[in-house]
This record gives structure tokens, C-alpha cells and sequence, in this order.
């Protein structure tokens, strides 16, 4: 098939173009791809686009050149799917993902139910919803429109949990679909809102934020008003209540229904975290309608904002000004034809800009096409088209001709371009799911922070702008899966990075200044101990490194699984490349290996140093073009066009355990367990006085300019030197935690 090139319609976007690579009619006999958005998974190990059509299919294909994957599409015996897959890897040593759909529709509200469906397509659970006996109307089973969020939810196994359209939620556990303890919840009316899932409180617990509908009546000796619910649940549900609608934490009840599914993150004043959603037009005449609603963790208001048309697409939270701040971005229906795109002050809900486009039923997202902001992918019923995210003025229309009421998927191809994956109708009543690549990208990061790139943000469809990782709820792994700790404020600082990481043994990181909070790992007994941290060079995020060589993205750090040398072992050091594109990985007998756009550089012609014993650690040259190996005894390697100096006295360097670069001279210091600091072609600044030698220092950290360094004990206690300052240490929080590195962009 010829590329289709589209071409820009706006000045200033003349260099953007986007290209169809693949296309897909899919044989769904006039039921065509509804309200299902496409995900991305990894199925028979390269990703893929998932997505479910009205004609009862789920179809998974290659994101390289859209191939069907083998053994899909899988089949849920003709009930329709509007719900959008959400997927996650289960473990057991594959790489792969389950994927999990709510299935039944509005046309279809007694059949359904949750299933889901293994990497070959085969079905691996599927559960019924089962109604109170009390409820007469809704039938014994309904339907589930909701897409299943993915989440830790009780501690240690994940689940997924949806509303149906009946009254029952259900939290289940997602490799074995058994229901959770305390589920199911009684949710009063129909529920179409997929859940976020977010720590709202700080407590280590992953609440469930989602909204409802709600007719008039009694239950449980409730008496219910007509409109909907903004509800924040507790994942252990009514456990230990005695209560059908036990584990409520709060709800905010409007006259309207809650279709929209809600976005969670740090939107509102200082960065607090909020829950922001649309409402719908189930009840004629309401004075919530057509609003877009602001909420803290408690559910109380605190913005609202009335737009032009139903804001049941559900909202997305972007940094549309490059400035670290997120904004919210709604797109409305107005009728056919008819409809705008709002950007919202996330502090204030006061309006950035708008843009009429077309009917807006998809939810909108967003990309970074290399401006430093984000810009908006709006889907309408004639096509796509792109905004810019400053000023809402439109750069060109993606797709044209086929009609979308789901959200568009924004994905890093595996050639390493920007994507946009599209799923609709065509004008023959086909499903159809295209794929387009913006021509001349590279190195495209595509789920940072502040980016909003599909529908619910991330594969696990959590809805959270600032998950503990760079992906989804779960952590960017090569290697096996831990769970991050809270995360709140991960985002890449505003006016550029101020700070260091410290990380202990254990996977804990300490975050001081201005960079960004992305969580830690828990990393369980037995388990590899951590060997390092290495931060991204714009105080986005960062890596973890284990001495089995398994990698840990938090934030902007995207881990790669191609390795370059052979297999990672016995690992003491990482050490990130100056555009945060790739790092490398030091072992303890000099083996070093190169990830994403690292490379590997020849002392003398040996990408290995057989010289070399007890290598402590390794820091990158400051052009990215070599690096350098340090041993316990002080023994210097040099690699690419990094230069080792001579050591003039090396029977006076032992238990050397750092060399941090100057920028500055392109020299090095060195520093022992006991805090002496060595300078070769670098400036001497001091080293810790003998009176504060409590624990043995485990690394040292240079100031860019090369005028100051820190260096760090293993009880996270901090000493500055030169223009080096002290913005905290995990000494002063949790003394003797066995901090093993400190890094800074």
C-alpha cells in the first residue's frame, strides 16, 4: 500500500507530516468500532494495538506494520465492545500482556459482563455481573461499558475494577478474575465512567475515583436524587463496614450524570492534587450540564467550568504551556457537526483558549512534537486534526474521512518515531484502525511527564497524570516487576532542574530540590540489592539499577531492552547519556553495557577491559562520546574520547568508591570510603574532615560547572564543597538507611 502523506494547513507547521503506514477495514459487518479506544500491548513480544468493535471482536495488531497478531481476534460470541482494553504484563516470566475488556453495551444492557483474554488470544476469565435480586428492572446480568483500570488495589496482585451498567461494581483479581474482599459495591444506577485509580492521600493506598448516574429512588435506606456521583471508593470496597456502600471516602452528588471519566493529578493552585471530570445529558434541563468539574481529595469543589456543549469525553491533563504546570483540555459535543476544544487553567479552570473542530465524543491527548509543550490530538466524528497546545490554533488535520468517537493512541514506534493510531468508521459502516507516523522523528518520548498521550493516560487506563512510573501505574521494568512508591509532583521542574537523588540499598530514593518525585522501588527479601541511580538530564525522572542488571524508569526515564555486550551481571554503576536517550551499565569486572543511544567505545580497540578488577564505579565523558571506569584501587580505564590522567602517587588511592566528571576541564575526582577526595586536571575543593567519618561514603556528585561536589555516606548524610549546596538528605529523614549512590541531571 502507498504512504499517504498529510500535509500541514497551518503556517508554521510546515515541517509536519504525517504518513500512513498502515490501514486495517476490519470485517465487522456494520459494527464497527464505537466508544473502544486503542491501547497499546506487548503481545508475542513487540507492542501492539488492542482494540474492541461492536461486533463482539477484539483485535490486536502489529504497531510496526500493522499485521495482524497470531491468534487474535479474540472473540466475546457476538456481544458488542465499547469498553477500551486495558492491558498489563501478569508475569511468570513473560514479557507479555493480559488484556482486559468490560463487554456488553447500551444496546445490549443484560448481556456482559468482564473478561479477559491471554497474549494468544485466548480467553482466560470472563465474570458476569449478578444485580441484587431486588433490583427488578435491570435484569439478573448487565452489561459492562466501563473500561477496566488496572491497579494495585489490596497489597501485592493486581486487579481491575469497572462499574456495569446494572448496580454492582466489581474490583477482580486480574490474573484469576475472582472478586476482591469487600466487592462487589453497590453503586445505586449505571455506571460509564472507567475508574482512576490514584494515592490521593499519601497513605500508600490506590483509592478509586469515578463517577455515575443516578434516577431517583430508595436503597439500603438510601433515598437518591436524580443526577450522578463524583465518588472517591476505598479499594478494599466495603470490607469490615457491614455496609453495601461501605469504604465511601467522599462523593460529590450534581443534577447531572457522571459519564466522563475522571483525570487525577497535580493540576489545581501549588501543584495540589485534584480529580477533574465531565458530566453528561442524561437528564434534560439540569444546571450541571455541558460543565467540566474541579474537585480536591476530599470531593469538595472547587472550580467549575461551563463550555459549549456536553463534556462527556473525558478530560486531559497536559502541560500545554511548557511551563511544568498541568492544564485540562476538553473537547465537547454540540450536536452533529458540532463541537470545541477548551484548554483550562488547571488552577482556576478559567479559559487558555477554545477552538471549534467538530463533534468531539473521544476524549482528546497529547504529544510533544519537539516544541518543549504539548499539543492536542482532538478526535471528531470527520477525522482527527492536531492543535497547538499554546495557542489552540490548528497545524493540520491527521485523518479525514473516517468518523471517531474514541481517543486517539500516541505511541514511541519501535523505529523510533512518534505515532497516532486512529480507530472508527468509514463511510461504509466499517470498522477501520489506521496508523501514522510524523515523519522525520526520532527518539520520540511520548508518555513524560505532563503528556496525556491516550485515553486514561496509560495502557493501565489509570487516569493518573503523574503515575509512580513512567508507565501507567506499574514501573518501566527490564527485569522483574516491583511496585514504586507514591509519586505525587512527578513531573520534569518547571525553569530547569535544581537537585540530586540519593538511593538506598533497598530501591528507596530521596528526592531534594526542585526534581522531580516519582516514586521508589520495594524491592523484597532476597531480591538484588540496588547498585545505582542515574537521573534524566532535564530532572524528569530517573533509573534504578540492580546488580542483576534489571533497569527501573521512573518519571521521563524510558528503559530499553536492547542490550549491546552480552548478558548484564554482577552490575555496580549506571550512568545515563547527555540527551537521556540511553545509559550504560557498568559490571564489577569491567564489562560495560550499552543501551538506546549509548554506545560502546574501544579502549585501544576492547569494548571490554580485561585489566580491570573490583570496578567501583563509572561516570560518562561530558560530550556522551566515552566514558570511565574506576576500580576500588584506583585504577583509571578511559573509553571513547574520555582521558584517564596519571596517578601520581597510586599506592595512596585505596577503597576508591566514586569518580565524578568535571564538566568544566574535562578532569575527574575521585573519592574513597573514608571521604578523601583525589583531583586529577580538576580543581581541589576538600575532603570530609576526620571528625565526621561516622559511615563510609558510597558516592560522589559534581556541580555542572564544575566548581563543587557532593559526596554521600552510607546513611544519606550529605557534604557540600565548592559552590556544592545542601537542599536535604535522607539522614535528616531516616538516618542508617545504607544509601549506595547520588545523582543530579
Amino acid at each position: 500500500m502507498p504512504a499517504i502523506v498529510v500535509a500541514p494547513r497551518s503556517a508554521g507547521a510546515e515541517g509536519l507530516q504525517f504518513v500512513r503506514t498502515w490501514v486495517q477495514v476490519l470485517p465487522d459487518g456494520g459494527h464497527p468500532v464505537g466508544l473502544s479506544s486503542p491501547n497499546v500491548a506487548t503481545l508475542d513480544g513487540a507492542p501492539a494495538v488492542v482494540v474492541g468493535d461492536r461486533a463482539g471482536y477484539i483485535y490486536a495488531f502489529s504497531l510496526a506494520d500493522g499485521r495482524p497478531v497470531p491468534g487474535w481476534p479474540a472473540s466475546t460470541q457476538g456481544i458488542p465492545v465499547d469498553s477500551t482494553p486495558s492491558v498489563a504484563a501478569l508475569g511468570g516470566g513473560s514479557p507479555d500482556d493480559t488484556v482486559f475488556v468490560g463487554v456488553g453495551n447500551a444496546s445490549t444492557p443484560h448481556e456482559g459482563g468482564y473478561e479477559a483474554f491471554n497474549a494468544d488470544g485466548t480467553e482466560r476469565w470472563y465474570v458476569p455481573v449478578k444485580n441484587p435480586s431486588t433490583d427488578t428492572s435491570a435484569g439478573p446480568t448487565s452489561a459492562v461499558v466501563a473500561s477496566l483500570a488496572v491497579g494495585d488495589l489490596q497489597g501485592g496482585q493486581l486487579a481491575v475494577v469497572a462499574p456495569s451498567v446494572g448496580q454492582e461494581e466489581y474490583a477482580l483479581d486480574a490474573a484469576t478474575g475472582a472478586p476482591l474482599p469487600g466487592f462487589p459495591w453497590f453503586t445505586s444506577d449505571s455506571g460509564f465512567s472507567t475508574p482512576a485509580l490514584a494515592d490521593l492521600y499519601g497513605n500508600g493506598k490506590t483509592e478509586i475515583v469515578e463517577g455515575g448516574d443516578q434516577t431517583a429512588g430508595l436503597a439500603y435506606g438510601v433515598q437518591y436524587s436524580q443526577g450522578g456521583h463524583l465518588r472517591v471508593i476505598e479499594p478494599t470496597g466495603t470490607e469490615g463496614t457491614g455496609s453495601p456502600t461501605g469504604g465511601l471516602d467522599c462523593e460529590y452528588n450534581p443534577d447531572q450524570g457522571v459519564e466522563s471519566s475522571p483525570a487525577v493529578g497535580g493540576f489545581l493552585p501549588g501543584g495540589a492534587p485534584g480529580i477533574v471530570v465531565g458530566t453528561s445529558h442524561a437528564f434534560a434541563g439540569a444546571s450541571d450540564s455541558d460543565k467540566v468539574l474541579a474537585f480536591n481529595p476530599q470531593c469538595q469543589l472547587v472550580w467549575q467550568a461551563a463550555l459549549g456543549g456536553a463534556t462527556e469525553s473525558s478530560p486531559a491533563l497536559a502541560d500545554l504551556e511548557g511551563n511544568g504546570a498541568l492544564d485540562v483540555v476538553e473537547g465537547t459535543d454540540g450536536g452533529p457537526g458540532v463541537g470545541s476544544v477548551y484548554a483550562l487553567a488547571g488552577a482556576t479552570g478559567s479559559v487558555i483558549w477554545s477552538q471549534q473542530v467538530g463533534e468531539v465524543i473521544g476524549g482528546v491527548v497529547t504529544v510533544d512534537l519537539g516544541g518543549g509543550h504539548q499539543d492536542v490530538v482532538v478526535p471528531t466524528t470527520q477525522g482527527a486534526d492536531l492543535l497547538d497546545g499554546a495557542t489552540g490554533q490548528p497545524l493540520t488535520t491527521i485523518e479525514q474521512g473516517v468518523g471517531l468517537q474514541s481517543s486517539p493512541l500516541v505511541t514511541d514506534d519501535p523505529n523510533g518515531a512518534i505515532g497516532i493510531t486512529v480507530a472508527g468508521y468509514n463511510g461504509y459502516n466499517q470498522g477501520e484502525v489506521e496508523h501514522f507516523e510524523l515523519a522525520g522523528s526520532s527518539g520520540a518520548d511520548v508518555a513524560g511527564p505532563g503528556a496525556w498521550p491516550q485515553f486514561h493516560h496509560d495502557p493501565q487506563l489509570t487516569g493518573d497524570a503523574e503515575p509512580a512510573s513512567g508507565q501507567g501505574s506499574l514501573p518501566q521494568v527490564a527485569g522483574p516487576a516491583q511496585n514504586p512508591g507514591s509519586s505525587r509532583g512527578c513531573r520534569r521542574p518547571a525553569g530547569g532542574p535544581n537537585g540530586y537523588y540519593e538511593v538506598g540499598i533497598a530501591g528507596v530514593v530521596y528526592a531534594f530540590g526542585n526534581l522531580a518525585r516519582c516514586g521508589s522501588l520495594n524491592v523484597p527479601p532476597m531480591a538484588p540489592a540496588v547498585a545505582g541511580i542515574s537521573a534524566t538530564p532535564d530532572g524528569g525522572g530517573y533509573w534504578v539499577v540492580d546488580r542483576a542488571g534489571h533497569v527501573h524508569g521512573f518519571g521521563d526515564a524510558k528503559v530499553f531492552a536492547e542490550a549491546a555486550g552480552g548478558q548484564v551481571s554482577q552490575v555496580v554503576s549506571i550512568a545515563s547519556t547527555p540527551d537521556g536517550r540511553g545509559y550504560w551499565l557498568a559490571g564489577g569486572s569491567g564489562q560495560v553495557y550499552a543501551f538506546g543511544d549509548a554506545k560502546l567505545y574501544p579502549l585501544h580497540g576492547s569494548a571490554r577491559y580485561h585489566g580491570l578488577a573490583h570496578v567501583t564505579s563509572m561516570a560518562p565523558a561530558p560530550d556522551g562520546h566515552g566514558y570511565w571506569l574506576v576500580t576500588a584501587s584506583g585504577q583509571v580505564a578511559a573509553f571513547g574520547d574520555a582521558v584517564a590522567h596519571t596517578v601520581p602517587s597510586p599506592a595512596h588511592l585505596s577503597s576508591i568508591v566514586g569518580l565524578a566528571p568535571d564538566r568544566a576541564t574535562g578532569g575527574y575526582w575521585l573519592v574513597n570510603e573514608r571521604g578523601e577526595v583525589y583531583s586529577f586536571a580538576a580543581p581541589f575543593l576538600g575532603s570530609v574532615p576526620a571528625v565526621a567519618k561516622e559511615r563510609g561514603i558510597s558516592g560522589i556528585q559534581a556541580t555542572p560547572g564544575g566548581t563543587g561536589y557532593r559526596l554521600v555516606d552510607s546513611g544519606g548524610a550529605l557534604f557540600c564543597f565548592g559552590t556544592a549546596t545542601a537542599l536535604g538528605s535522607a539522614y535528616a529523614a531516616h538516618p542508617a538507611r545504607a544509601v549506595v549512590g547520588i545523582s543530579a541531571p
